[in-house]
């Protein structure tokens, strides 16, 4: 039924990180540790991403990200049901600091725009293929830990525009079999304009791929 299909959804929340990052206005820890309580005791997520490690000089509103998540495991040690706490970690070095400070589930990115990859990053998507496996590497030692890939620009780019959609699924694809550790393999409609035939036609293209379908998540944005 319509009811058991709901409740079989995992909701996994990006407020503190993709809701915040690109608002002007810092928030305050004091702010940002309300929001999670609020997060966490209304709508009960499976999983939180709290913030990222990047440089402040980029995103100052992700400067504090490590307070946050301390914040995010005290609150998580009263809950009746832990939730798992994320971190975005887009470099090997990034990675590193997390997890000398305790993070143990991590949220990397890449794109399907060579374009959108180097303007996020600063590196061409050969070369964030090729630092994908040191990160996951470094990680997969770590005890319990969990691996999430956000695939950015599923149908646009912002900077190249449309994506194929054979390319799209050529990358899922790749991702899927080319890094057999990650838990999650996330698609991120950057632009908010994925319909729903696009959509469908990835799904259909992918699940002919013998592709475990629990490791597939969806990221949708609003057009603005």
């Amino acid at each position: 039924s319509r009811v058991k299909r709901l409740a079989s959804l995992k909701f996994f929340d990006v407020t503190l990180r993709d809701g915040l990052q690109s608002i002007p206005t810092r928030y305050s820890i004091a702010n940002k540790t309300k929001m999670l309580h609020n997060i966490i005791t209304t709508h009960s997520p499976s999983a939180i991403e709290v913030g990222s490690i990047v440089s402040p000089k980029v995103l100052p509103q992700m400067a504090d990200s490590l307070l946050v998540f301390k914040e995010a495991q005290l609150a998580n040690i009263i809950l009746p049901k832990p939730i798992d706490i994320y971190m975005l970690t887009p470099t090997l070095k990034s990675v590193k600091i997390a997890h000398n400070n305790d993070v143990n589930n991590f949220s990397f990115i890449t794109s399907v725009s060579n374009e959108f990859q180097k303007k996020n990053i600063n590196k061409t998507l050969n070369e964030t293929k090729n630092e994908l496996e040191n990160m996951i590497q470094h990680v997969v030692v770590i005890p319990d830990t969990k691996i999430k890939l956000y695939i950015s620009c599923i149908s646009e780019c912002p900077i190249a525009g449309t994506i194929d959609n054979s390319r799209i699924i050529s990358e899922i694809i790749y991702y899927y079999y080319s890094y057999e550790d990650l838990d999650e393999i996330c698609l991120s409609d950057t632009c908010g304009t994925l319909s729903f035939y696009d959509f469908r036609f990835i799904m259909e293209h992918i699940l002919g791929r013998n592709i475990n379908m629990k490791k597939i998540s969806l990221h949708l944005h609003n057009q603005p």
